[in-house]
């Protein structure tokens, strides 16, 4: 099973999944702000609600595969406690949300969503971003789950130069 969640060599499935929830919570707090600029907008806090439960069933995808993705990192290093609080940001992130999903559920009958509710989301989303900057943070500065490219063979099968060095004559 573990396999399966890391996804195959230089194709993790990790950054794959967590656009899915990047983009349905903060469309959902869009929906939330239609609710108020319609006539009736209890289509809106329906789609808010619909696009949230979405985006906590591909929360828990992500969360899986990054999961076992933290589990591979080595204990105590820096990448590890960048890992670690990347994990917990988006773990009260989805907690937010859940209870958004909750508390939505329990009259989808309004004209627009609740104040609260609304206030919910703008933080879950601020935080998401936090987090989503934190994961970003651990692939291109720590190079977690990146794997190598081969070296290019130039005209005569020897390495071609490295042009991105920036240290090179």
């Amino acid at each position: 099973m573990t396999n399966l969640l890391r996804g195959g060599r230089g194709r993790p499935l990790h950054p794959g999944l967590v656009h899915f929830p990047m983009a349905l919570y903060p469309t959902s707090l869009v929906f939330d702000w239609l609710s108020y600029l319609a006539e009736d907008g209890s289509p809106y806090v329906k789609g808010a609600f619909a696009l949230i439960v979405a985006g906590l069933l591909m929360s828990v995808l992500a969360a899986a595969t990054g999961v076992v993705d933290f589990l591979a990192i080595s204990s105590g290093s820096p990448a590890w406690r960048l890992a670690f609080t990347h994990l917990t940001v988006m773990l009260v992130t989805s907690g937010l949300f859940l209870a958004s999903a909750i508390l939505r559920a329990r009259d989808l009958d309004v004209t627009s969503t609740p104040f609260g509710l609304v206030v919910l989301s703008v933080f879950g989303v601020a935080l998401l971003f936090f987090g989503g900057f934190l994961g970003g943070d651990l692939v291109f500065r720590h190079g977690q789950r990146v794997e190598p490219a081969p070296p290019a063979l130039g005209e005569q099968g020897q390495p071609a130069q490295d042009w991105s060095d920036p240290a090179r004559p």
